[in-house]
């Protein structure tokens, strides 16, 4: 029972190395920082560039990144704002990336739409577009730059390449959850609906025999990083210290990320609900947060347990070979 609870929590075999946490902070947290100093509420779009280019740039390099994310910028701005637009751009978006899954690349276009979900909520400004675009850009391109510099493009193995059959199958899917989930999403977490697709992109990235165990990880990390939000916010008052506990715990939650997925979760979630304290209620928070996590869990599942009943119909000897881990 032990064994299997810490092979649940430690599934990693070491931390991530200081100097890559520093890279990351640098290409990732300054930024933003940065931005939202200067800029106040249209600074968050300096993280809706700089976290997916940093990431889609350690799995696949700099150029490719580079493509995915300028797209899905381009669709976030236009989505900015407009709910239709929003579901149709996610079609859209999703379209794309089954083209990325035909080709080995579904984890970048994965990585650069999760935070594109942020678009489709209230906290960038709409009334500003040229102003929100030009600093997804910047921030784009300081990601990219910094992730080069630091030698860590392209550090991770490569997706493999799928056939026509299971391309289609997984970008339908992948649609069918981003549109359902970006539309329930606003319709019943208000502000916070951005919360119910990105956690679905989340858990859709590959590789997809660890979809379910995956789902497991990640609710069991937000419920605990909620309880720590809840701890944290009735034990600390002022704005001074909350943010000094954000920056204390920023590069702790990326040391642990390749040691402890559920763990990483559970920072980020702590991270990320009290940065929202400062201007919204923890309490109304928390709940929109675990609604919207056992939400997407719901939807991934169902449609992973979908989509793996049709592989193993058309095509059960490829099943095997589908669920195992790329690289």
């Amino acid at each position: 029972m032990l064994d299997r609870a810490r092979a649940f929590v430690v599934d990693g075999d070491a931390p991530m190395p200081w100097k890559d946490v520093a890279g990351t902070l640098c290409a990732v947290a300054l930024p933003v920082i940065l931005a939202i100093s200067v800029l106040g509420q249209t600074g968050a779009a300096a993280f809706v560039a700089a976290l997916p280019a940093h990431l889609a740039a350690k799995h696949s390099g700099t150029h490719t990144a580079l493509a995915v994310t300028l797209v899905t910028g381009l669709g976030g701005v236009l989505a900015l704002g407009s709910h239709p637009l929003s579901l149709m751009v996610a079609g859209v978006l999703s379209a794309i990336c089954a083209l990325g899954f035909r080709h080995g690349l579904s984890t970048p276009c994965l990585r650069a739409l999760m935070t594109w979900c942020v678009f489709t909520g209230p906290i960038l400004p709409a009334d500003d577009k040229p102003l929100v675009l030009a600093v997804y850009l910047l921030a784009m391109s300081w990601s990219l730059l910094v992730t080069w510099a630091f030698g860590q493009s392209a550090e991770t193995p490569q997706d493999r390449e799928s056939s026509p059959e299971y391309s289609l199958l997984f970008g339908i899917a992948l649609g069918l959850g981003l549109v359902i989930s970006v539309d329930l999403g606003a319709r019943l977490f208000g502000d916070h609906g951005f919360w119910f697709p990105l956690t679905f992109v989340i858990l859709w990235i590959p590789p997809f025999g660890k979809l379910f165990s995956r789902t497991a990880k990640r609710t069991a990390g937000t419920i605990a990083g909620v309880v720590l939000a809840i701890i944290v916010t009735l034990a600390v008052e002022g704005m001074a210290w909350k943010l000094a506990i954000i920056l204390a715990i920023l590069p702790l939650a990326f040391r642990i990320l390749p040691l402890s997925y559920a763990g990483f979760t559970a920072l980020l979630t702590l991270i990320i609900l009290e940065a929202l304290s400062i201007v919204s209620d923890v309490s109304a928070l928390a709940v929109e947060r675990l609604a919207s996590m056992f939400a997407a869990a719901l939807l991934a599942v169902a449609l992973g347990a979908a989509s793996l009943a049709i592989v193993r119909r058309i095509k059960p000897e490829a099943l095997d070979d589908l669920m195992e881990p790329d690289g």
